[in-house]
């Protein structure tokens, strides 16, 4: 309960609707989940979620805002194989795999025995 007031505080004090801006900054907390590599580089709870409190995961267009294009990021990818982002479902939306508040997990997987381990 106390985890979800401070998120609900962080969300009140950042500036809304910051497309790729630097909001302040939620405090990491060491769980090495994706908020702390998120948390490193200054960004806030506002640069990828619109709504206070957040509904659901941000977009995809949140994530390739900052990280590129999906083809930009399966070509960053393209020495793993298999490719994670060359999928033959497509462009698999980002939150599939990658979490920023818990532990992140194979989409891919699901089906066959890769053994990816997304960050």
């Amino acid at each position: 309960m106390r985890k979800a007031l401070l998120l609900v505080g962080l969300l009140l004090v950042s500036p809304p609707l910051l497309p790729k801006a630097v909001a302040q900054a939620p405090a990491a907390s060491g769980h090495g989940f994706l908020i702390d590599k998120h948390a490193a580089f200054g960004l806030g709870c506002a640069t990828c979620h619109r709504d206070a409190p957040p509904p659901a995961a941000p977009p995809m267009t949140a994530c390739l805002g900052c990280h590129g294009s999906y083809q930009e990021i399966a070509a960053k990818t393209a020495a793993q194989q298999p490719n994670p982002h060359a999928s033959h479902l497509g462009e698999i939306p980002c939150s599939a795999c990658h979490h920023v508040h818990k532990a992140s997990e194979s989409f891919c997987d699901q089906c066959h025995a890769f053994g990816m381990h997304p960050p």
